[in-house]
């Protein structure tokens, strides 16, 4: 039986929204050769090559990208710059509810946190990601709030109040500062229905990531595969974690 494998990114591979560890590069690299492997990441496309690199990026099979709500493959062949060519294969559409916009506003204003920078709501392929501190924060300021949200819970305080107001949607704490928001179902977990459904009848496939317990947006992935004789799912707290885990069976 053939073993596949899943990566989630921020604080799994890299630091959050970091480049990757140059040293832990060369590790991965040589671990990845002669291995199916795939990228699941609440990141988008552009963002997961510039933490990871092309030449990890393109030694993979597939990337899904944005919570698996955009999902890439390889052309078969190379383009004349001598670069793989990536195409979408699918893509979901999100549209807000009325009101949301609004009321992220609101949440980010009665947050009690005192540093605010901006860029609190982005729009990725599927859905949002959303911080109070902001995607203009720097590495420090992110550092900052995982700690004051690490303490207070404010994140899932969020996650659950939302949840009550917009029964259409679903939201998971992502990396260390943000929410995304997305439709019921089109988190993580929908890459199996998509993609592996029949893969994973005659082969292993094993998922690393660091936001595995609920409300984390690794938790409807691992709880899937977990439900499958042939699915595993390992909890990383680090990049650092994940280095050890590969010298390890059934990685090594």
């Amino acid at each position: 039986m053939s073993s596949i494998f899943l990566f989630d990114v921020d604080g799994t591979v890299t630091p959050p929204k970091q480049k990757i560890d140059s040293n832990f590069k060369i590790e991965f690299l040589r671990w990845m050769k002669d291995r199916e492997v795939y990228i699941v990441s609440g990141g988008s496309f552009p963002r997961i090559i510039d933490q990871l690199g092309t030449d990890i990026v393109d030694g993979c099979a597939g990337v899904f990208a944005c919570m698996g709500n955009i999902f890439y493959e390889q052309l078969d062949q190379i383009n004349p710059s001598g670069f793989d060519e990536w195409q979408i294969i699918y893509e979901n559409k999100f549209r807000s509810p009325r009101g949301l916009k609004e009321k992220l506003k609101k949440v980010v204003e009665e947050s009690a946190y005192h540093t605010k920078t901006g860029k609190h709501s982005q729009h990725r392929e599927g859905m949002i990601n959303f911080s109070i501190v902001g995607s203009n924060a720097t590495t420090e300021q992110r550092r900052e709030y995982a700690e004051y949200d690490l303490q207070n819970k404010e994140r899932e305080a969020i996650v659950g109040a939302l949840k009550k107001q917009y029964a259409s949607l679903d939201f998971a704490i992502g990396g260390a500062v943000s929410i995304d928001i997305f439709k019921m179902g089109a988190d993580k977990s929908q890459i199996i229905d998509r993609h592996f459904d029949e893969v994973l009848e005659g082969n292993r496939i094993l998922f690393v990531g660091d936001r595995i317990p609920f409300p984390g947006n690794d938790c409807s992935l691992a709880v899937t595969l977990r439900q499958h004789p042939n699915g595993s799912a390992y909890e990383v707290e680090s990049w650092r974690d994940t280095a050890e885990l590969l010298k390890t069976e059934p990685f090594a």
